[in-house]
């Protein structure tokens, strides 16, 4: 099985946060929120990630 992991938007609800850098970057306890997910679909098993 394949994942894929979609980040889009421009992030104007986080602001002032995604002034310097994308959403997908923000730290959420020393870790950035896209590591989560990525986190997530290896615990499940899914090896091919685009």
């Amino acid at each position: 099985m394949k994942g894929i992991i979609l980040h889009g938007g421009s992030g104007t609800r986080l602001r002032p946060l995604t002034f310097s850098g994308p959403k997908q970057l923000i730290p959420i306890a020393n870790k950035p929120v896209s590591q989560y997910v990525l986190e997530d679909l290896i615990s499940c098993g899914i090896k091919d990630i685009a």
